[in-house]
């Protein structure tokens, strides 16, 4: 599953989709900064920080090609999302 982009979104995008709010609300993310997504997998809570805080920077990275090509091709129009490949 963990190799399968749309495998995992079906299986952890769902809980990520509810969960995304809340996270962003608890970690209190003011509008207007950078933010780095670690591990973005399928890109749900890059795109919810996005949506909840349009004036934000968000840059998603996970080292998964896959991932990262699901996240890309998935990006709701007029979401300001960045995503690459990468370690950290």
């Amino acid at each position: 599953m963990f190799g399968d982009a749309a495998a995992y979104e079906g299986y952890m995008g769902r809980w990520s989709r509810l969960l995304a709010p809340l996270f962003i609300d608890l970690a209190n993310i003011p509008d207007g900064t950078s933010i780095l997504d670690v591990g973005c997998g399928t890109g749900v809570l890059s795109f919810a920080i996005a949506e909840r805080r349009p004036h934000c920077r968000v840059v998603g990275v996970d080292v998964s090609q896959e991932y990262v090509g699901y996240a890309v091709s998935r990006t709701p129009p007029g979401v300001q999302t960045q995503f690459e490949v990468g370690d950290a």
